[in-house]
C-alpha cells in the first residue's frame, strides 16, 4: 500500500479551510506546491528518501493553523476588491442603461393616476444607485491601500452591494405595483421593456450574490 503523500495531504488541508474566489485560491495553492516540492528536492538531494523530505519541506512550510491566516487575508482582499469592480460597474451601467431606454422612447410608460409617486420612487431609485457606485469606487480604491483590513473592507463592500440591491430592487418592485395598469401594458406590449426587467433581475441577482459571498468570506478567518 502506497503511503499518503505529506505535500499532498497537508495542502489538501490548507484548500478545504480557505475561503474566497476559487482560481485565486488554486493559484495560491499552487503556488505552495511548487515551492513544497523545490524544498522536498533540494532535501533529496542531500541524500534523504522521500518520505523524509517530504515530511521535513511540510515542517518548514508550517502547520495549517499557523500559514492558513496569511492565505485568507489575501483571498478576502481579493473578494473585497472583485466585488466592489462589479458593484462600482453594474451599479452605474443600470442605471445609464435604463435612463437611455426612456430617453429614446424604447420604453414608455402610459400616463397613470399614480404617476407622480412613481416619478418620486423612480428618481429615490437614481439617487440610492448613484451613491452605490460611488460608495463601491471609494471601497475600491481602499483595497489598495496597505494596512486596511482586508476582513472590514470587504465586509463593507458587501454590505454596500446588499443594501444597494435591497433598495432599488424594492423601489422597482414599489413603482411597478404603484403603476399598476400602466405597467401591465408596458410589459404586454414593449419587448424591449421586458427584456430590461429580466436583464435587471439578473444583475440584481448577481449583486446579491457576490455581496453575500464577500460577506462569507470576511468572516472567514482561515482556522
Amino acid at each position: 500500500m502506497t503511503a499518503a503523500d505529506p505535500i499532498a495531504t497537508h495542502l489538501a488541508a490548507l484548500e478545504s479551510v480557505l475561503r474566497g474566489p476559487r482560481r485565486t485560491r488554486r493559484c495560491m495553492v499552487a503556488e505552495a506546491r511548487a515551492g513544497l516540492r523545490d524544498a522536498e528536492e533540494a532535501y533529496r538531494a542531500g541524500g534523504l528518501a522521500p518520505e523524509r523530505a517530504a515530511a521535513l519541506a511540510v515542517r518548514d512550510f508550517g502547520a495549517v493553523g499557523e500559514v492558513a491566516p496569511s492565505f485568507q487575508e489575501e483571498l478576502t482582499a481579493r473578494q473585497g476588491r472583485w466585488a466592489a469592480v462589479l458593484f462600482a460597474v453594474v451599479f452605474p451601467g443600470m442605471l445609464a442603461g435604463w435612463d437611455a431606454l426612456w430617453s429614446t422612447g424604447l420604453v414608455r410608460r402610459e400616463p397613470a393616476v399614480a404617476n407622480e409617486v412613481v416619478r418620486v420612487l423612480a428618481t429615490v431609485q437614481d439617487v440610492v444607485t448613484a451613491l452605490v457606485g460611488a460608495a463601491a469606487v471609494a471601497l475600491l480604491v481602499v483595497t489598495f491601500r496597505r494596512g486596511a483590513s482586508p476582513r472590514r473592507v470587504t465586509r463593507a463592500v458587501g454590505l454596500t452591494g446588499a443594501v444597494g440591491a435591497a433598495l432599488c430592487g424594492g423601489t422597482a418592485v414599489v413603482m411597478n405595483v404603484v403603476g399598476g395598469r400602466s405597467t401591465t401594458t408596458m410589459l404586454s406590449t414593449n419587448p424591449a421593456a421586458v427584456a430590461a426587467f429580466a436583464g435587471s433581475g439578473v444583475m440584481l441577482a448577481v449583486i446579491v450574490w457576490q455581496s453575500l459571498r464577500a460577506l462569507r468570506v470576511a468572516r472567514a478567518d482561515g482556522s
